[in-house]
Formats: structure tokens, C-alpha cells, sequence
């Protein structure tokens, strides 16, 4: 038997959750800043207000939901089947 040959299939369930946490905070981190700025430039009108919204939550909508999941390795994938 070969031992140290197959990678451990927990590093990558935990780097993909750890990617996940990463890519949350950047999105959030993103929101806040903008309605720091929105809030330091005196933003009023409907129309900055809507521009503001929009600026703040399109992207890291488009980063969470088109973002990747990292691919599921074989031996993950046959864990999974023999569980």
C-alpha cells in the first residue's frame, strides 16, 4: 500500500470553504466602502442613490453567484458515492 500518494480530500473541501469566506468578505468589504463614499460625498438624489445601489451590489452579486466552486477531485467524488 502507498501511503502519502492520493491527496487528503479535506484540503480542498477546506481551501473551497475557505475561498468562499474569502470571497464573502471581499463582497461585503465592497458595500461597506461604497456606502462610505456614498455617505462622505453627500449623496441625496434619487438618481445618485440609485447609482450608489447599484455600484455597491452588482458586483460582488456577480462575483458570488458566477463565481466558481473549486472542482471536485476523483477521490472526493468516490468518497462521495461510497458514503
Amino acid at each position: 500500500m502507498h501511503f502519502g500518494t492520493v491527496r487528503d480530500s479535506n484540503t480542498c473541501l477546506h481551501w473551497g470553504m475557505q475561498l468562499q469566506s474569502i470571497t464573502t468578505t471581499v463582497a461585503s468589504a465592497w458595500v461597506l466602502l461604497v456606502i462610505v463614499v456614498g455617505l462622505a460625498a453627500g449623496v441625496e438624489s434619487t438618481t445618485g442613490l440609485i447609482a450608489l445601489v447599484t455600484v455597491g451590489l452588482l458586483p460582488p452579486l456577480g462575483v458570488l453567484l458566477l463565481g466558481n466552486d473549486p472542482t471536485t477531485t476523483l477521490n472526493q467524488s468516490i468518497a462521495k458515492v461510497l458514503r
